[in-house]
């Protein structure tokens, strides 16, 4: 059996908000995991303890989607961000790869082999399963429907005052209720390049365009997607009034 090392977590020191919370208000935002679930426990136990240490009035914990594929422990996973943490409401956001897992979980086999091509064979390695020899309505069975039911509910973006939160990106150029949820899931270049300010003023925290370090000298935008698959790092992000503080796990 392979056994995985206990993560290391890294704490950086609060710095000034992109934009302010409530008082008494925690938010905390997790970037692309991709099947690593021992690095997400990992995250959720560093979040638990700044919950322990800030005791805030209400607080929200939010995966950015990209739950999946390319890791070990991709239903894990899954299972894990649906539990959420104690003392907090949990969002789990659609990411393009949960949007592959959605379109062949509907009961399409031609989803089957984009799926297979985003990474998708872990899923079917882990539960010990040949995806050509199986149907998506065994799949399913085997998968767990109220797992099932459960992603298809997920929603593809959260607000929270001007915080907003989505897997890849908006469009600059709709309002934010009109946003084409493709865009949200799936948008990259068109996005790279628009730098803000964004709709209604708001900022937007993001993941799916990997990038080696968290960049906070956008005042309108921060990816968390800090290539956990290149680079085997974790990212999240906690918010509290008006300061932010990284969380890293490798």
């Amino acid at each position: 059996m392979h056994m995985l090392s206990r993560p290391s977590v890294l704490r950086f020191d609060w710095r000034p908000t992109i934009r302010t919370l409530p008082e008494g208000q925690f938010v905390a935002a997790i970037g692309d995991v991709h099947g690593h679930d021992h690095l997400l426990a990992a995250m959720h136990d560093a979040i638990r303890r700044e919950l322990d240490e800030l005791g805030p009035r209400s607080a929200a914990v939010i995966h950015l989607g990209d739950l999946i594929d390319r890791g070990p422990r991709n239903r894990e996973a899954l299972v894990r961000a649906r539990a959420g943490i104690d003392g907090a409401s949990a969002i789990t956001l659609r990411g393009n790869h949960e949007d592959r897992l959605l379109a062949y979980l509907g009961g399409s086999p031609a989803a089957l082999g984009p799926w297979l091509d985003a990474g998708g064979e872990g899923m079917f390695t882990q539960m010990g399963l040949d995806p050509w020899r199986i149907s998506p309505g065994e799949f399913r069975a085997r998968f767990g429907e109220d797992l099932a039911r459960w992603l298809e509910a997920t929603p593809v973006m959260h607000r929270i005052g001007q915080l907003v939160f989505v897997h890849a990106g908006i469009d600059p150029a709709l309002p934010l209720d009109r946003q084409d949820p493709h865009t949200l899931m799936w948008t990259r270049r068109a996005w790279i390049d628009s730098p803000g300010p964004y709709p209604e003023g708001v900022a937007v925290i993001h993941g799916h365009i990997p990038r080696r370090t968290v960049d906070f000298r956008d005042r309108h935008r921060i990816d968390l997607d800090s290539g956990v698959v290149n680079w085997g790092i974790l990212s999240g992000l906690v918010f509290h009034g008006d300061r932010m503080r990284l969380l890293q796990v490798s």
